[in-house]
């Protein structure tokens, strides 16, 4: 049955606790106020069902026998958020209804301001990703010959962290820093970055800056923190023996 309290809450009465499951499975609803003593299925019954499936709905229940009550350690294991023993002072059950339903509206509260939250850290998200994406192209743009590299470098890492049971923001960072690892080669002069042939031993310790001048791009920028450690020493050997002797391409 439905009916409008002098309070203002909308209310559905059902006596069949399994009828009252299979409708909070279908409608919604802030609040339940339930008996502990009920057939087919006891109080405690009903919210261990109604808690595999929702676990937001706020739970008062009510007993009119002390002694046959649940314990706290269930009470608590299936989150009823209220728990009293009947009397004749509805206004006392009614204060209490009230408290659940400022808790529910609070609860609301959060939520929202919580989904707020993600839709703006998602597009904060989008936008350094798009700024990682645009600093990369420039990369590649600047030298042709490693068009790629980056990428794949990034891919490897990812691949060998997950290997390692990496945590899922240790894999970001090694995801971004593997797309970063080249950014310092904006710094240095195209004359030595696209020589065809053996660089000079001053042009060689010249390219050798570009991790350096990596991280000091990015140090200016407090996003990119967490990379900065793998655009600095990505050129570093296990050892600590320092840059690798020059290659001939």
């Amino acid at each position: 049955m439905y009916f409008y309290l002098e309070h203002g809450y909308s209310f559905t009465g059902v006596t069949n606790p399994v009828k009252a499951i299979e409708k909070i499975k279908t409608e919604h609803f802030d609040l339940m106020l339930l008996d502990f003593l009920m057939t087919p299925l006891h109080g405690d019954q009903v919210v261990e069902e109604i808690r595999t499936f929702n676990k937001d709905l706020y739970i008062l229940l009510l007993t009119g026998h002390k002694d046959l009550a649940p314990p706290l350690d269930t009470i608590k294991r299936l989150d009823i958020q209220g728990y009293c023993e009947k009397s004749d002072k509805f206004d006392q059950l009614l204060l209490l209804i009230e408290s659940g339903i400022k808790a529910v509206s609070q609860m609301n509260l959060i939520r929202n301001i919580n989904k707020e939250l993600k839709l703006t850290y998602d597009k904060l998200e989008s936008a350094y990703m798009e700024t990682i994406e645009i600093l990369r192209f420039t990369v590649e743009a600047k030298d042709t010959y490693t068009k790629g590299h980056s990428d794949r470098v990034s891919e490897y890492s990812t691949l060998i962290g997950k290997s390692l049971n990496l945590s899922e923001k240790d894999l970001k960072t090694l995801k971004i820093g593997g797309l970063f690892h080249d950014i310092g080669k904006i710094g240095i002069p195209d004359s030595i970055l696209l020589k065809d042939s053996k660089l000079s031993d001053d042009e060689y310790s010249e390219i050798k800056n570009h991790p350096a001048i990596g991280a000091h791009i990015l140090s200016n920028a407090t996003i990119f923190s967490d990379i900065i450690p793998i655009v600095k020493h990505h050129h570093e050997r296990f050892d600590g023996r320092g840059y690798p002797r020059q290659i001939t391409r």
